[in-house]
């Protein structure tokens, strides 16, 4: 059985933080290991959300304006906020 969280844990959180990650480096110009820090994850997961070996199937997101424009916001705050990891769960959460 797959309940909601299920859902969310291991299907579209890692689509939005791949979306996040590929929006921080394409559009923002943030490198590895810096994108690694703001979020507060590996950079061998950075590289993994980019070669697209985690939620390759993450662009479904951009069809969904709403969702999208979140994300985008999101990635923007995210960038130019320095955040503490419970900061940016908040945030992150939030949106």
């Amino acid at each position: 059985m797959k309940l909601p969280c299920d859902i969310c844990m291991w299907g579209l959180i890692p689509m939005i933080k791949r979306e996040l990650v590929l929006r921080l480096h394409s559009e923002y110009k943030l490198n590895q290991t810096s994108i690694a820090k703001k979020l507060g994850i590996t950079k061998g997961s950075v590289t993994q959300y980019l070669q697209g070996k985690r939620a390759a199937n993450s662009g479904k997101l951009r069809k969904m304006k709403k969702i999208n424009k979140k994300i985008q916001d999101l990635a923007n705050y995210i960038f130019k906020k320095r955040l503490t990891e419970k900061q940016l769960s908040k945030k992150f959460c939030a949106s």
